[in-house]
């Protein structure tokens, strides 16, 4: 008898390790980009990968027939609002920012998504005041409340860094919370801002996954998105370190054949060194689909059943193949 309980124990305790799962694996996979509306757009531009989308957070004015045939596929739309503190700094312009989140809110968007970044820290209180109003009426109106939040290098360097936003406040009045998991470095240069003084990939799979780990310290893992780059850093190799971002996964300005990229391991992605059509030796991070099926994979490892990317329009047919085999919850590794 005691051999028979025995196996029966056993048997169970198999039973349960072959359950466990990852914690994403039981949930519903989406994404949720940001989608750049440009003339000519339709809801024809979405439809290829509509089943992939829980939301688009939409930079630009859409005709009401684009939201309202994203809401018959079931896919939300929300204002994405961008802007300086000089635009909330009295009570007349908060006012007036009110009405306008308002406005887009009756005109059938199903809530705002909040994307002012690089605000100083001094503006902190009044910035969490003006959200935190914001919020009140947005949800008064039976709309949802998003915002961005990025993982910078005072962050990384102090876990107690004050920024201009409160991760206690976001938690309590955001819906949805989307960090961005690109700028790890900036490509300004060529277009006329001040060069930098390092460069690198706008991500890679380590820093992503600080950044991830510093906001589920502090926000409700539930409301985390993981936003993805679709877009890569390029740099001339000269002093100066110019450089600019590419809203592809390979260089745009290649002289002669394009050389076979580096896979580079301990960062998961492709550089490729190349020789630009400026007649210079042109350096270039490659955001592509070996990067985002690493960067699945670290959504999978940390528990997020929910990705984002900037922006919609660059995201390459061989980046939405692995992402739907994430979303079907099948391999979407490469070799």
């Amino acid at each position: 008898m005691k051999i028979f309980y025995g196996m029966i124990a056993a048997a169970f305790v198999f039973a349960s390790c072959g359950q466990v799962s990852n914690p994403a694996s039981d949930t519903v996979r989406d994404v949720h980009p940001w989608l750049v509306w440009e003339d000519g757009m339709s809801f024809e531009t979405v439809c290829p990968v509509k089943d992939m989308i829980g939301s688009l957070s939409v930079l630009g004015d859409p005709p009401q027939a684009f939201i309202d045939e994203c809401h018959r596929n079931g896919i939300e739309v929300y204002k994405c609002v961008q802007g300086k503190s000089s635009d909330m700094d009295t009570p007349e312009k908060r006012d007036s920012l009110y009405n306008m989140y308002m406005n887009c809110c009756k005109s059938g968007y199903d809530g705002i998504d909040f994307d002012y970044e690089g605000f100083d820290p001094s503006f902190r209180d009044t910035y969490c005041g003006f959200l935190t109003e914001a919020a009140a009426r947005i949800h008064a109106a039976g709309k949802k409340v998003n915002h961005c939040v990025g993982f910078y290098q005072n962050m990384y360097d102090d876990s107690d860094a004050v920024m201009f936003y409160d991760p206690k406040v976001l938690d309590e009045v955001c819906d949805m919370i989307r960090i961005m998991c690109y700028d790890m470095y900036w490509a300004p240069g060529n277009n006329g801002e001040a060069a930098p003084s390092c460069f690198g990939p706008t991500s890679h799979y380590a820093w992503a996954k600080l950044a991830v780990r510093y906001w589920k310290e502090r926000v409700s893992p539930d409301k985390l998105v993981m936003a993805l780059p679709a877009y890569g850093n390029d740099y001339a190799v000269e002093p100066g370190l110019k450089g600019v971002q590419i809203y592809s996964s390979v260089p745009d300005s290649v002289k002669g054949d394009l050389p076979k990229p580096v896979w580079l391991y301990y960062e998961r992605l492709n550089l490729y060194l190349y020789d630009h059509t400026d007649g210079k030796k042109h350096v270039f991070y490659a955001s592509d689909e070996r990067s985002t099926a690493a960067l699945l994979e670290l959504a999978d490892e940390m528990g997020i059943s929910r990705i984002g990317f900037w922006h919609f329009g660059s995201i390459s047919d061989e980046m939405w193949s692995v992402v739907q085999k994430w979303c079907d919850k099948t391999d979407s590794t490469l070799p």
